[in-house]
């Protein structure tokens, strides 16, 4: 008699059930033991706070990690023991046809820089007299733009561009700084368009773009700005002596032990609806295309790795130069768009810029948060058409 050896797909998917629920149990025994042993003593000493902050992260970690979670299903099953079925928002997004992406986004190209792949989209206008280059921030990507690059293109040439770290562009384990992004943005400029732009970005994009409009004078006739942040004005703000200590925190966190586990939960998209909460000032704004948009580059290959690399590198007091010294170089029109309910950068941050610069222009947006150009996208794009019409082109507009 013949036996079929092979282990059916049931027993096999069983065992792994059983075994992921044992690992749940244990973490909560281990928990218990933690609480029960810390609280014996009467009150909790700073090790006993930490070993149980760390039993308590770990088993989240074990919780979100769970081998069975390849799709939303699968995940809200997981949860549902802490958090009820109904808080958590399934995630239907219908895939658009070829003609819809090119409609929305334009035409879609990859290319090599350094190496490494680089993916960018352009929407052409031949009566374009100057064109615009679209930087996304952080976690974003050429998708952020979709509610800004068709209105714009009505006017001019319009190019998008995933920062390499993001969105389709390769997630390298390198050392990610501005200047880094700077000298991607300046050779995508060389290679693809050669003449001079308008500059448009968000948040890191937007610190992206000064920089290469202080950098390369030649590239820009403009630079617009939705909510800028200042990186190097954090480290100046600590006391000189208190920074080594600042440094080592910064160092523990950066730790990949720390930030492997924190990209896998971050990526989660109920966990990414309350991040976009944070940046945008409305819930309504917070779609499910949207929630695709930020989490489907973290589904790709390398993306755990940049993730690490890209938060480093953002501790890092070398990550970006100052933007002081940044706006005291340039010497073209520049534009400063910020939501009044920015909680990520304040308004106040801009008043301060408007100090370093006389000529900069401030237009502060009624709600709206951190990312304005996808909230109030009607808005932000009037603003960029008015002023590239009458700051920029001036004598030149036909």
């Amino acid at each position: 008699m013949n036996y079929d050896r092979s282990i059916s797909p049931e027993f096999s998917n069983q065992l792994r059930d059983d075994f992921w629920q044992f690992g749940n149990l244990a973490w909560l025994v281990a928990i218990g033991d933690r609480v029960i042993n810390s609280a014996a003593d009467g009150v909790l000493s700073a090790t006993d706070i930490t070993q149980l902050f760390t039993i308590v992260f770990l088993a989240v970690c074990w919780l979100v990690l769970n081998p069975n979670l390849t799709n939303e299903e699968a995940l809200y099953e997981a949860l549902e023991t802490f958090i009820p079925r109904s808080a958590l928002p399934k995630i239907q997004v219908s895939v658009p046809s070829a003609k819809e992406l090119i409609q929305k986004y334009g035409y879609q190209q990859s290319s090599l820089w350094r190496g490494w792949k680089t993916h960018h989209a352009v929407m052409p206008n031949p009566r374009s007299q100057v064109p615009i280059i679209l930087v996304h921030g952080f976690g974003g990507s050429i998708g952020h733009w979709r509610q800004n690059i068709s209105e714009l293109a009505k006017h001019h040439s319009v190019y998008t561009i995933d920062l390499l770290g993001f969105g389709a562009s390769d997630k390298p384990d390198i050392a990610y700084s501005i200047d880094l992004w700077v000298d991607q943005l300046h050779e995508f400029w060389q290679t693809f368009i050669g003449t001079p732009v308008i500059l448009v970005g968000n948040s890191i994009g937007s610190l992206t773009c000064l920089a290469t409009a202080a950098n390369h004078p030649d590239m820009v006739r403009g630079v617009a700005m939705i909510s800028l942040p200042d990186t190097a004005s954090h480290e100046e703000a600590i006391p000189s002596a208190l920074r080594p200590l600042v440094r080592s925190l910064q160092r523990i966190f950066a730790s990949p032990i720390v930030l492997y586990p924190l990209f896998y939960i971050l990526k989660q998209p109920w966990i990414t609806r309350h991040w976009a909460s944070l940046a945008y000032a409305g819930r309504d704004a917070i779609s499910d295309e949207l929630l695709e948009i930020l989490t489907k580059p973290t589904r790709e290959q390398g993306s755990a790795q940049a993730f690490c690399a890209i938060l480093k590198g953002m501790m890092s007091p070398q990550f970006s130069p100052s933007v002081q010294s940044i706006l005291t170089r340039i010497n073209i029109p520049s534009l400063l768009l910020w939501g009044k309910q920015d909680r990520m950068i304040p308004s106040a941050s801009a008043q301060q810029f408007l100090s370093y610069d006389a000529d900069l222009q401030l237009v502060e947006l009624d709600a709206a948060g951190h990312c304005a150009h996808d909230e109030c996208p009607e808005r932000v794009n009037t603003e960029l058409i008015q002023w590239i019409q009458t700051q920029v082109l001036g004598d030149d507009r036909g």
